[in-house]
């Protein structure tokens, strides 16, 4: 064998062995506490003072909330079934000064994290839309005019409806408090 053969059967070699050890045996999945631990060494800092949220997690920027739904919704006008699953919730909420909405999805992210790990005051956690017990939802904050649009989406459609009632439990306690 010439060595231009051998080096191309080396490199066959390389790459079969690359393609099995990094693509072909799959990583086993991480758990909700690994993936809070992830997200709280990469999305909190010493710069990201919790209080700035109280208006949001407090209820007092709340405006409504919705479902957020999923899925192959057909467009109006075509033959076609809708198929949507429900993921969650959306929370609006009126801007707040200083904040972006970057700066507030990376901040709700760093709360959820935390309560996933059992970190912060655990007053108003059963009611807290922006986690799960046990899970680690998606959070995704969008400007919207006068305000935020924060979705909040579980992995599944149970999540998704658990997501949900909290935010209705959420914005109910909000507007009988502020009723009083």
């Amino acid at each position: 064998m010439n060595n231009v053969n051998g080096v191309k059967l080396g490199c066959a070699l390389v790459s079969a062995f690359s393609i099995f050890a990094c693509g072909g045996a799959s990583e086993p999945a991480k758990s909700p506490t690994d993936q809070a631990s992830q997200m709280a060494r990469t999305r909190c800092g010493p710069d990201l003072d919790e209080s700035a949220l109280e208006p949001v997690l407090s209820g007092k920027a709340l405006k409504n909330v919705e479902p957020l739904y999923s899925g192959n919704a057909a467009s109006e006008g075509s033959k076609g079934n809708n198929q949507s699953e429900l993921r969650g919730a959306v929370v609006n909420v009126q801007a707040v000064s200083g904040v972006t909405a970057e700066w507030l999805d990376r901040a709700l992210e760093c709360h959820s994290a935390k309560r996933v790990l059992g970190q912060g005051p655990q007053a108003g956690a059963a009611e807290d839309p922006f986690w799960l017990p046990g899970s680690v939802v998606d959070i995704d904050v969008q400007s919207a005019k006068d305000g935020f649009r924060v979705a909040i989406a579980g992995a599944t459609p149970a999540e998704g409806q658990q997501i949900l009632a909290r935010a209705q439990s959420f914005a109910s306690a909000r507007s009988s408090a502020g009723a009083k």
